[in-house]
């Protein structure tokens, strides 16, 4: 009994190791992608950017683009969504 939960967790400290080591590769793969491509992160991506607002980051200069039947679907909806909840 004993000798089967040796196994047991034998095999899953070498699962977790098994997963830990390609994690590491992937991350050291990419980051050289990055690194050979000369990524550099887009503005949008910025991680102190609010995530899900209907607020525009600068309110003085508020840029309108809607693109193609869905934007302006999507545009539509948004504005009746705001005439609601103004009242």
């Amino acid at each position: 009994m004993l000798a089967v939960v040796a196994l047991v967790i034998a095999l899953a400290v070498a699962f977790a190791a098994g997963y830990f080591t390609r994690d590491l590769a992937s991350r050291k793969r990419r980051a050289e992608a990055r690194r050979w491509r000369e990524y550099t992160e887009p503005g949008w991506l910025h991680a102190g950017a609010p995530a899900n607002t209907n607020e525009a980051a600068n309110s003085n200069a508020v840029a309108k683009v809607t693109t193609g039947e869905l934007g302006q679907m999507l545009d539509r909806w948004e504005n009746r969504a705001r005439a609601r909840r103004a009242g």
